[in-house]
């Protein structure tokens, strides 16, 4: 990493810069906002990105001043209540009215030629999606990078019912560090403020910074779990108010989740889209899904043609997970003239580039192979959907293309006291993987593995695991994680799923039946090479990265103590009941 500082003195010459103008939105307040154009007259396309985190570590001033000399206008805002902006912060619901406002003020200054586009990564990604929803005149195309579009799954909810635990407390534990400052408050989590002093001070471009800045965070965030009820968690509840508002708001139909979902206003959505997710980003899946539903349903052809996709090897913070990546890959932010979404922006917002509609409409990355490949749908269209059936008992337990006959079912004991251990946020963003060889030796870890593999397997696409199971409680969660087995025993993480099986029912689960469920494991693009081995774990948690289930029919999040019940779960695969994890194979 490079220090922003330096790049920005060499990105200035030739350059207009406005900071800290105050941009007025509908309701009379008013959102700093830094603008940078070429020296110019313009007029110019124009490029917003809305954030709610620090301006000060000058990394968005440096990819803003990188797009204003390829000419276009850029404003870089902060969201209300942040940083300079008036108002009191609140996640996405008053970005709906807000980047509503900011185009439209964009798309009319004198410096403008009144084609918007927006851009940025995460919660910048939000605000597109609430822009979308928004509908502003003057918005031509966006660029929504490593985040969902909609909130039952891939978001602060894993799969529906199930919190991101990890996730949820330490976005909303880092938050409340600025809005403490902002009222003249102590910082209620000390290791988060200390955590925002490096970031204000260029940690995200400095590798100790960072590592530091990671350590802080996850010692922090630990802090808080164990409170119950955790909804009411006492360094949360003044602070950072949405937290117990989504610890409430568990049903993604509910209009609090509606009003801000852009997947529930596809029909409204009239735009060109670019996509980039990471492989191991926690807001893949809804990026992902974003990509095929506006594809295949968008509501006109201007939007089903207009949408491209880059998926790319990348966690949320643009590192890679593997012990096998190629260090050469290449960052998951490019804005250089020749980069995907220049190419993009070029031809949507400059005319340029004719015979673009024709280029390839999805980018990927191919892991294990190393390499990227262009593709013209997703998933794709030569997709082998290929069965892997458990089998066996104990240490024979497989992964075989065989259907099973009769076998007698694996059972295991899972307690919510002794969750199995997992990552504070999903692709070990804090670089706090865990030892998956010593998982695998747990008691309430079941394990299927195929033999070596002869021959290379690619499986490019969505993962699924279709599940026979039964539990002695009516409320309970499975689990699963497919894992990559290296001739030398490193085990890596692929993609992983959990269900909780009381979450939505009419009629409550009858205990110890056998019910079929099915899990997302999301989506992979892994070549598994020769000698290696496919792995299938499957439990009931994984802790902190998903909310352990107490098997009491509630919830961690509600309950006023920490009462638990262990339940015997049984995982069946026989004739009549053939669990198998179904493969995206690709032919070599």
């Amino acid at each position: 990493m490079s220090d922003p500082a330096q790049q920005l003195d060499q990105l200035t010459d030739e350059l207009v810069v406005d900071n800290d103008v105050m941009v007025p939105m509908r309701d009379g307040i008013r959102l700093r906002t830094d603008i940078f154009r070429p020296s110019g007259p313009g007029p110019y396309p124009v490029l917003v990105q809305r954030y709610p985190y620090t301006p000060h570590d000058g990394i968005m001033a440096m990819f803003g001043k990188m797009l204003a000399r390829q000419g276009y206008a850029v404003l870089v805002q902060s969201c209300r209540g942040r940083y300079g902006s008036e108002g009191d912060f609140y996640p996405f619901h008053p970005d709906v009215d807000d980047s509503y406002d900011t185009v439209e003020w964009a798309a009319v200054q004198p410096w403008s030629n009144g084609r918007v586009g927006m851009y940025g990564m995460s919660y910048s990604g939000y605000t597109q999606w609430t822009a979308a929803i928004a509908r502003p005149p003057h918005l031509v195309a966006i660029a929504p990078f490593t985040c969902t579009w909609n909130w039952d799954e891939s978001t602060w909810y894993f799969a529906p019912g199930v919190l991101q635990l990890g996730l949820a407390v330490s976005w909303s534990a880092l938050m409340s560090t600025q809005e403490a400052e902002r009222r003249g408050m102590p910082a209620p989590v000390p290791q988060f403020a200390a955590s925002e002093k490096l970031m204000s001070t260029g940690g995200l471009g400095d590798l100790s910074k960072f590592s530091e800045m990671a350590r802080l965070e996850v010692e922090g965030t630990r802090t808080l779990l164990d409170r119950r009820p955790l909804r009411d968690v006492e360094e949360l509840r003044e602070l950072a108010p949405w937290f117990r508002d989504w610890c409430d708001q568990d049903d993604a139909r509910a209009p609090y989740w509606r009003r801000i979902s852009a997947a529930d206003h596809v029909q409204d959505i009239d735009l060109p889209v670019f996509h980039l997710a990471g492989w191991y980003d926690f807001f893949a899946k809804g990026g992902i899904d974003a990509y095929t539903t506006l594809t295949n349903q968008g509501a006109t052809r201007r939007t089903r043609e207009g949408q491209r996709l880059v998926i790319g090897p990348w966690n949320h913070n643009s590192a890679q997970v593997r012990p096998d990546a190629d260090p050469s890959t290449g960052a998951l932010v490019d804005f250089g003239p020749d980069a995907p979404v220049m190419r993009f922006f070029s031809h949507h917002l400059k005319g340029e580039l004719p015979d673009y509609a024709d280029e390839p409409r999805v980018r990927l990355y191919v892991m294990g192979d190393n390499v990227w490949r262009e593709e013209n749908e997703w998933p794709l269209a030569r997709t082998e959907w290929t069965s892997y059936y458990l089998r066996g008992a104990d240490s024979l337990r497989s992964l075989s293309p065989q259907p099973p006959g009769e076998e007698q079912a694996d059972v295991f004991v899972y307690d919510p006291n002794d969750p199995v251990p997992g990552p504070v946020r999903l692709g070990a963003t804090y670089g706090d993987a865990v030892d998956l060889d010593a998982v695998a030796h747990r008691p309430d870890v079941l394990v299927y593995t195929t033999p070596p593999l002869a021959d290379e397997l690619e499986v490019t696409g969505p993962v699924t695991l279709e599940l026979w199971a039964s539990s002695s409680v009516a409320d309970t969660d499975f689990t699963a994680k497919l894992v990559d087995v290296f001739p030398d025993g490193t085990a890596v993480p692929v993609c992983q799923g959990i269900v909780r099986t009381g979450h939505g029912v009419t009629q409550p689960r009858t205990l110890g039946a056998a019910y079929r469920y099915e899990i997302s494991l999301w989506s992979t693009s892994t070549v598994f090479q020769a000698g290696h081995r496919i792995r299938l774990d499957v439990s009931s948690s994984e802790y902190p990265t998903y909310e352990p289930n107490p098997n009491t029919g509630e919830r961690i999040t509600h309950a006023s103590d920490a009462k638990t019940v262990t339940a015997t779960q049984h995982v069946f695969h026989d004739a009549l009941h053939p669990s198998r994890l179904v493969l995206p194979v690709v032919p070599r």
